[in-house]
Order: structure tokens, then C-alpha cells, then sequence
């Protein structure tokens, strides 16, 4: 994803124009911060929507987009070239991990990025537990310095369960 820098430069401006108050990359491109790259077409990106209510609506991010002249396509905003998939928080976890996320850097690009204990977290939840979720899991095990306090604090919170790993 060679616009990945492009992309997320924009996004930024998505937090700093006020069209979400918050965001965090999350999903297999995350992975490219804390761990191996996964082969992925596009990239997750969780959203805090400004509080208007109960009802959430992605409405102000389509329009930021369309201002912008960033087509629509499926489920996905193309952004300078790349697929995004705007995902409101839906639960508690997310919330937690976007205002948890770590702020780094991609090409001199600032980059708000789900913690490696976060997408552990994420990817254990009933919803979202498959076996490619599940086999990232295990190389963040295996490969990342993670915050084990950190980790099973968030386990034990949300009674999530680690897969068995050897």
C-alpha cells in the first residue's frame, strides 16, 4: 500500500477538522506496527464519533469524503488509493482501545494504532474469533514484547480467553 502514508494523512484530518473525535488503525494493518505484515486489501479504522445521541451515523465521514472527491466503494472510502473501512467503536473494548492507542509514526506520518494487547483482546471476542484472527493472535504472542499485566487485566475485564498456544 505504497498511498498508505497519503492515506493516513488524511485521516488525521478526519480527527483534526472534528469528523470523529478520535480514531485508531486496527485490523491486519495494524499488524505492520507491533508485528509481521498480513496481506490485507484494506485498511480498518476505528472511530469515536462525535456524541449527537444514541443513534450512530457514519453520515459526516461520507460527506468529509465526497468534499474531498474520495470515492465510495462497497463498504469502503478510497482514500488517496486506498480502502477504508470507517468502524464506529461498537462496544466498550473498542472505546478502550482507541483511547488507548499508541501514537507512532508511518513514512514521518503520524499514525494512532491499536496496541498489540488491544487487537489480542479484539480478535478474542465471540463476534470476531476466527481462524485468521486467531492465527494472528498467536504471532503477536510469539513475536511482540507485550504487556502481559496489560493483557490479561483486558482478558479478565471483557472474560475473554486466549486460544491454546504452544
Amino acid at each position: 500500500m505504497e498511498n498508505f502514508a497519503a492515506a493516513l494523512a488524511a485521516i488525521n484530518d478526519l480527527k483534526s477538522e472534528g469528523v470523529v473525535a478520535d480514531y485508531a488503525i486496527g485490523g491486519a494493518m495494524a499488524l505492520i506496527f507491533w508485528s509481521e505484515p498480513a496481506a490485507t486489501f484494506d485498511v480498518d479504522v476505528f472511530v469515536l464519533l462525535p456524541s449527537e445521541g444514541t443513534l450512530v451515523s457514519l453520515q459526516p465521514i461520507y460527506d468529509w469524503a465526497r468534499g474531498r472527491g474520495y470515492p465510495e466503494k462497497a463498504e469502503h472510502i478510497v482514500i488517496e488509493g486506498v480502502p477504508v473501512q470507517m468502524i464506529p467503536a461498537h462496544n466498550d473494548l473498542a472505546e478502550e482501545a482507541i483511547a488507548m492507542a499508541a501514537d507512532l509514526e508511518y513514512s514521518g506520518v503520524p499514525a494512532r494504532v491499536i496496541r498489540a494487547e488491544y487487537l489480542i483482546a479484539m480478535a478474542l471476542e465471540p463476534a470476531a474469533r476466527t481462524r485468521k484472527r486467531l492465527e494472528r493472535v498467536g504471532s503477536l504472542l510469539d513475536e511482540v514484547a507485550l504487556d502481559r499485566r496489560l493483557l490479561e487485566d483486558l482478558l479478565r475485564r471483557y472474560n475473554l480467553k486466549l486460544p491454546d498456544h504452544e
